[in-house]
């Protein structure tokens, strides 16, 4: 009898799904809405963050680690540092992870003058050249100017100087959209 219960119960753990929370990542997004004070107050801290060098910034206290934590942890971080700061006696954070299949989490867009245009996987440290270089190169129209669109604003680059100074090879986040320019 006690031998088949504990067949059962390890039968059970095998077969039940495990439930993980996932932790935040560089290019991850989130939502943040703080309750517990008057909307009126709060509304400035009601944002969609990216994950950015392991960190967020949050208004009024700075950039808060984020790398590795769950999004529990993370809300728990937040929620201290707004009363430590004595922004808020009351502070209740509610994260939601972006999970939308539209959403840009982990992927990019490469479009224009490459030989493979469309979304591609998004990895940490993924620079813009390596990016182009994913979507299979730049195509034999390609011209020198690049655009990086991030959060609906354009940088704009020069292939030619990336090429002469890697330095200036900017990090590409999860979402972003390129467009390399043609002749």
């Amino acid at each position: 009898m006690k031998h088949s219960i504990l067949f059962l119960l390890s039968l059970l753990a095998i077969a039940l799904p495990r439930v993980q929370a996932e932790n935040f990542r560089d290019g991850d997004v989130f939502e943040m809405k703080l309750s517990g004070p008057p909307e009126e107050f709060t509304r400035e801290f009601n944002l969609v963050l990216t994950v950015d060098q392991g960190a967020v910034t949050i208004p009024l206290i700075g950039r808060i680690p984020a790398r590795g934590l769950t999004s529990s942890r993370l809300a728990t971080v937040i929620e201290n540092r707004l009363k430590q700061a004595k922004i808020f006696t009351i502070a209740n954070v509610n994260i939601t992870v972006n999970s939308n299949a539209n959403a840009p989490s982990r992927t990019i867009i490469v479009g224009g003058s490459v030989r493979n245009s469309g979304r591609q996987p998004w990895i940490a440290d993924l620079t813009l050249t390596g990016a182009i270089s994913a979507a299979g190169g730049r195509g034999d129209f390609a011209g020198d100017g690049i655009k990086v669109i991030r959060n609906g604003k354009a940088q704009r680059y020069s292939w030619k100087a990336l090429k002469k100074d890697p330095s200036l090879d900017p990090k590409i986040l999860s979402g972003d959209i390129i467009d390399v320019e043609g002749d």
